[in-house]
């Protein structure tokens, strides 16, 4: 079976605010401007996570190209850095979830990745940027014969599947900086586990990925960032064609059989937009946001027309954000603040039919208040650790509910999430450590991974990952989606090339 999907389906709708904006933006560097110019995320596993001031990303996106050689020393030439990377993934244990589903020993992944990108500052003020993966799968892994729906712009041919993550183009002014093309915006202090972090979906396929930063999933956006000064920033977006996190893929790990079919959300235009003002004085960052945004996750209601069939439903809302951090010594203090005005609460109503429960799940807009908090702390040259909650809570739910409309969400719900890395040897060995679940108790994940750097090009790593849930409580209507989990304990080895 061969397809490759653009967007929603096979419509090509989406590409003309692109390239309306492309126009725009072609408009707006006209040679008068360009005068005033000075000069993939694949997997983030090529992100070093640690972020240039605005000085020196200004100056690194000014910088001047070669103007002699080739067209391959101009365009072509150290340009690219690839990624291989085969890994095999198992779960070991044998054993009966508390949901009663039987689990036995058996190879989930099976997989040669391979990943690259681009990186081309082809004229004076501006670079170009992209990057893809490819995935070759081998028999024993679960995607192994298994042609399931791809996202967006992502391919498949038979057990070869293909993504195109990063195409953007940057133009750089003086004090102005424009980006259109697929990309990833990054909202928040608490990298991993922040309130604010909802600009772009996630796809968590298998247990292979556990952190958000390799779970993002790029969009169509145009960012304009003006730089006041070295202490002032103000970052505008539009996105284009909002997507929604994906379902997961049939026989992963975290897969479990619908009883009911659902809907595909339908092909409306959609768009989001929002602004983002940054502040940096000494030892800390002060940043105010609000946005118009659709919910990454769909909601699902019944449908008294179709009692076998669940309606998807997305939902807009605005929000409103501040963020802040605080360097003291080796110890750095994160803070995140939302307030979410029409966000979905979940709440469950009458039957209302033959086919229906007695009571059936539903939802509600309402207005959502959370936080993020937690601290970066260096222990030593070679040792960090890192904390973080994050929490939720719909205060004024209970008084807008009518009288048949229960409340199912907790008072208070969120995740924590713990870090911890240690690199020896020079570098050589590195042992990180991630632990995160639910506020409520509910979810559990503790892994902890081990790799060795035989060279600048070539490094081998095993990891353990153990999960615990609790079962769903189908009669309170509190489904807990990785209650499948429960009691898994995964082994994995992955050995990459780096160039």
């Amino acid at each position: 079976m061969r397809y490759f999907r653009c967007g929603r389906g096979f419509s090509l709708d989406w590409a003309r605010p692109v390239f309306v904006a492309a126009w725009l933006l072609a408009g707006i560097c006209t040679p008068a401007l360009a005068a005033e110019s000075d000069g993939l995320i694949l997997d983030e596993a090529f992100d070093t996570g640690i972020k240039p001031t605005q000085t020196q990303a200004k100056a690194k996106a000014e910088t001047k190209p070669a103007d002699n050689g080739s067209f391959y020393q101009r365009h072509l030439a150290n340009k690219f850095a690839l990624k291989l990377s085969q890994q095999i993934y198992s779960q070991l244990s044998r054993h009966t979830t508390d949901s009663g589903v039987e689990k036995q020993p058996t190879v989930e992944d099976n997989r040669l990745n391979i990943n690259i990108k681009y990186q081309n500052p082809f004229a004076a003020g501006w670079n170009l940027q992209a990057s893809a993966q490819a995935k070759v799968y081998w028999p024993g892994d679960y995607e192994y014969g298994n042609e399931t729906a791809s996202i967006d712009m992502e391919g498949r041919v038979e057990n070869l599947e293909a993504r195109l993550n990063e195409l953007y183009l940057t133009k750089n002014f003086a004090k102005h900086t424009f980006k259109l093309g697929r990309q990833t915006i990054v909202w928040g202090e608490t990298e991993g586990n922040s309130i604010l972090d909802t600009l772009n979906t996630t796809e968590f396929r298998d247990l292979s990925i556990i952190e958000i930063e390799d779970a993002r999933l790029n969009q169509w956006f145009l960012v304009w960032d003006y730089f006041h000064n070295d202490s002032q920033r103000l970052s505008t977006f539009v996105n284009f064609e909002p997507q929604f996190n994906p379902a997961f893929r049939t026989n992963s790990p975290a897969y479990t059989q619908r009883l009911t079919a659902r809907d595909a959300p339908d092909d409306k235009q959609r768009v989001e937009f929002g602004s983002r003002w940054q502040l940096t004085v000494e030892h800390s960052d002060l940043a105010l946001m609000a946005a118009y945004l659709y919910e990454n996750s769909l909601s699902f209601d019944y449908d008294a027309l179709k009692p076998f069939q669940l309606q998807a439903n997305d939902n807009a809302y605005w929000l409103l954000g501040a963020s802040a951090n605080r360097a003291i010594g080796k110890l750095l203090l994160k803070l995140d603040l939302a307030f979410s005005h029409g966000a979905l609460a979940a709440i469950t109503v009458p039957g209302g039919g033959f086919f229906s429960p007695p009571r059936r799940p539903s939802s509600v807009r309402g207005e959502q208040v959370g936080l993020s908090a937690g601290f970066e702390y260096a222990l030593s040259n070679e040792q960090s650790l890192s904390v973080s909650v994050l929490a939720r809570s719909f205060p004024w739910l209970e008084t807008s509910l009518s009288p048949d409309q229960r409340n199912n969400t907790d008072d208070l719900f969120g995740t924590w999430l713990m870090r911890y890395s240690h690199s020896f040897s020079n570098g050589d060995w590195v042992f990180s450590s991630t632990m995160n679940g639910t506020i409520n108790g509910d979810r559990t994940l503790a892994s902890g991974m081990l790799s060795y750097s035989f060279d600048d090009h070539w490094s081998l790593s095993t990891q353990v990952i153990g999960t615990w849930a609790e079962k769903s409580n189908i009669l309170a209507n509190r489904i807990n989606s990785f209650a499948i989990l429960d009691q898994d304990l995964r082994l994995g080895f992955t050995l990459t090339y780096s160039h």
